[in-house]
């Protein structure tokens, strides 16, 4: 990943408000970034630029061989099928599947046909430490393990860059920790790079890297 003066900003009824201040930064395959900053720093839009959900208003934004800012509607939504996991705070998983369907929806988005999406789906599993729990909805699944069958289908479509956005915040101190060192383990295993937004400082120190963002710069924190 390269960023170079990615700068970006919203109109409001007074003035434009600019959450994004010329940054330029990267990060190389494999990498672990830890992206911290108070509410309003633009870690969000940051994100949200990353992963192809919003297009780069200025500056240069590289993935995987891709230029964000020439990619359009639909070349961006073959972007996030293609190249980037998202993992969220709330899991993000449907409760009337069980694990490996949940796996499955990303690869079912991609094409992948219904025999392949199963092999697949089992490998990741149990890679995250859930072969048992494959045939288990949701609900009756820990916090933990949900948040695992996350990165598994984050994972599912062999994602260049994961962005996990407070993966651990609604995770017990246990259950964070079986998280983070999972995700710690993924970039060396899969040769893919991680970017995790976070407020906790045990995260945060945990990462070899960090960015802090303030006021659309990045700072000391």
């Amino acid at each position: 990943m390269e960023v170079r003066n990615l700068s970006h900003r919203y109109e409001t009824s007074d003035r434009p408000l600019v959450v994004l201040d010329g940054l330029s930064f990267s990060i190389p395959p494999g990498g672990y970034v830890a992206l911290t900053g108070a509410s309003g720093a633009g870690k969000s839009t940051l994100l949200s630029i990353l992963g192809g959900l919003e297009p780069p208003q200025s500056g240069h934004v590289h993935v995987g061989g891709h230029d964000l800012h020439a990619l359009g509607g639909d070349e961006l939504a073959a972007y996030r099928r293609s190249t980037v996991g998202f993992v969220f705070q709330h899991f993000g998983l449907l409760d009337t599947l069980t694990a490996s369907e949940n796996v499955e929806v990303a690869l079912a988005l991609a094409g992948a046909r219904a025999g392949a999406r199963r092999r697949r789906a089992r490998e990741l599993l149990a890679a995250v430490g859930l072969a048992d729990r494959a045939a288990h909805r949701p609900g009756a699944l820990s916090g933990g393990e949900r948040q695992r069958v996350a990165i598994a289908r984050a994972l599912a479509n062999r994602s260049r860059l994961v962005l996990a956005d407070e993966p651990t915040g609604n995770l017990d101190e246990r259950a964070a920790t079986q998280v983070l060192d999972l995700l710690e383990q993924l970039p060396a295993e899969r040769g893919c790079t991680f970017v995790v937004v976070t407020h906790d400082r045990t995260v945060a120190g945990r990462a070899p890297s960090r960015l802090h963002l303030a006021e659309g710069r990045f700072s000391t924190p």
